[in-house]
């Protein structure tokens, strides 16, 4: 170990004194003033020299600091050359490295000239760490890194491979091989885009052929020049989350169209309106062609058209449709003609009560699962209305009949008779307005009972329904009261439909009082003629007051009243 104690070394000063120039071999000054950090040690590892850029270090070597430094200089004066070599030193602010270049000069001196590389070495570290990083996140994560060279061909992808391929199956290869839709530019342009893009919606098959969606990232890659020459980027699979997207889109559309729809049904307060709103509504809805509705008929329990009649053909074929339904009993989903047809079923407590009909033209695509399910919603929905609609012609029916016979009840008769009676003044036809009276229907109940009178009114009522054509009205007005309207029937007509009833009444005598008294009926006619102005009032009056004429000259008899604005009397018939 040096024995030598030289004084500190003083970088303020020029002065060497204590150091022999002429051992340093070069010029004492030049290594004063070099930038570089400078320090001349002798054999035991004590420093002579140190420059103004190496003082510092020189007294931590000198105060035994740094003992590696004497294991360095001996190796120095013992290599040819001298050594170079890399040394971390624990410094006041953490560590610190070194890079040591040890050079043996005359008088066997070392010339060490340190150069701190802690900032290189940790960028060096961080690089490597951040590259390692970016594999390790690469590596786990569901996405996979690529590059393509400058004519879009694949040249790098992340060693697991991507969409079921190996890496070594994709490197080599254009993107375009494994697009879906091969016509799709903007799919492929992604792959060699000269522009930073993020997260684009790219659709890819898949090495079992099905579908993928990826989310790609790119960004273009330049050489020193400038130039262009490729793109590498990041691709993620999401799949599952644009199918979890269509299912939320499909299944908000389709609240939105049902709620359309119902909206549109609930607006109306007529239940048969309702079917005709549902049909065009859901027409509109669902982008067909025609939407046709069959209610089932109580009297018949036949399935007749309630809403959607308006085109011939998609009547024709809803029909046919209807057919094919009622025959599997399930959803009928076919082609007839140029027409796809969804037939439904509709139901109200297990109870078939209806059928909706589906109809799209030949360029509308094939209904989707979200067009189906609305389909089959609206079918449920429909079976409501329709139940809803048949109970209302219950009620409707119940309060314009009579109870007992069936028949129109005196309301319903008028405000029937109104419309036609206005319709007459527009297609100047004749029409007749019939009274009908029993004769001597008091005794029967007084003798018989009311059993047997109402035996005798059901009697009647069949001989009235029988004899009339479905044109023609008719009615019980009350008790042993009937009115019948007979449309398009002159003089001549009526008076042989009067003629008519009169021989069919016949049958009344059994249930007569006594034989005194036969059971039989009156009938007063009033002709509304072709083109006349008559009022409905005075017609029905003109009618009344000849019935009661027949009754006043014995009964059993028709009579037909004199023309509006005579005072003839009634023309009394047997």
């Amino acid at each position: 170990m040096n024995t030598r104690h030289p004084a500190p070394i003083d970088h303020n000063s020029d002065d060497l004194t204590g150091y022999d120039a002429e051992v340093f071999a070069l010029d004492p000054k030049v290594m004063a003033d070099a930038e570089a950090p400078v320090i001349v040690m002798d054999a035991h590892g004590v420093p002579l020299f140190a420059n103004k850029n190496a003082v510092g270090f020189a007294n931590g070597i000198r105060d035994g600091l740094f003992p590696e430094i004497y294991q360095l200089i001996r190796r120095a004066l013992t290599t040819p050359g001298g050594v170079v070599e890399m040394l971390t030193f624990e410094v006041q602010r953490g560590t610190a490295t070194l890079e040591l270049t040890a050079l043996p000069t005359t008088n066997n001196h070392v010339m060490l000239l340190p150069r701190d590389v802690s900032m290189d070495r940790n960028l060096r570290e961080a690089l490597i760490d951040s590259r390692q990083r970016y594999r390790d996140i690469v590596e786990v994560s569901s996405a996979f890194a690529w590059e393509t060279d400058e004519n879009g061909k694949f040249i790098f992808v992340s060693p697991r491979g991507a969409l079921g391929y190996r890496a070594e199956e994709i490197v080599d290869r254009f993107p375009r091989h494994f697009i879906l839709d091969i016509a799709d530019q903007d799919a492929e342009h992604v792959f060699r885009t000269q522009k930073a893009v993020r997260d684009v919606p790219v659709w890819l098959r898949r090495s079992n052929g099905n579908d993928a969606c990826l989310a790609v990232s790119s960004t273009p890659v330049y050489s020193r020049e400038g130039k262009w020459i490729g793109t590498r980027g990041l691709a993620h699979d999401i799949t599952e989350q644009r199918r979890r997207e269509s299912e939320v889109s499909i299944a908000r559309n389709r609240d939105r169209l049902m709620t359309y729809i119902v909206r549109t049904m609930r607006d109306e307060i007529d239940p048969l309106m309702v079917l005709k709103g549902a049909s065009e509504a859901s027409t509109r809805a669902l982008a067909c062609a025609n939407c046709v509705i069959f209610k089932r008929n109580d009297e018949t329990n036949e399935l007749e058209i309630a809403a959607g009649d308006d085109n011939k053909d998609a009547n024709e074929i809803s029909r046919q449709a209807l057919a094919k339904l009622q025959q599997s009993g399930e959803v009928f989903d076919a082609q007839i003609d140029t027409w796809h047809v969804f037939a439904l079923p509709c139901h109200y407590h297990q109870r078939n009560n209806g059928a909706v009909i589906f109809l799209f033209d030949s360029n509308h695509p094939d209904p989707n699962d979200g067009e189906r399910a609305i389909m089959t919603e609206v079918a449920d929905q429909i079976g409501i209305a329709i139940e809803q609609a048949i109970q209302h012609e219950r009620i409707l029916t119940l309060s314009r009949t009579d109870g007992m016979t069936g028949l129109l009840n005196r309301r319903a008769f008028f405000d029937e008779l109104k419309r036609r009676h206005s319709r007459l003044q527009r297609d100047l036809e004749p029409a007749s307005l019939m009274y009908v009276d029993m004769d001597n229907f008091k005794m029967v109940n007084d003798i018989h009972g009311h059993q047997v009178g109402d035996e005798a009114i059901l009697a009647l009522t069949k001989v009235l329904e029988e004899n009339v054509r479905p044109s023609d009205l008719v009615a019980r007005l009350g008790g042993d009261e009937f009115v019948l309207w007979l449309e398009g029937a002159d003089v001549a007509a009526a008076s042989n439909r009067a003629k008519t009833l009169m021989k069919e009444s016949a049958i009344l005598s059994k249930y007569s009082g006594d034989k005194d008294h036969p059971l039989g009926i009156s009938v007063g006619i009033a002709v509304h003629e072709a083109g006349s102005k008559e009022d409905l009032e005075l017609l029905v009056q003109r009618a009344d007051q000849t019935m009661y004429q027949v009754k006043k000259l014995g009964k059993g008899r028709f009579g037909i009243a004199s023309a509006p604005g005579t005072t003839n009397s009634a023309k009394i018939e047997d």
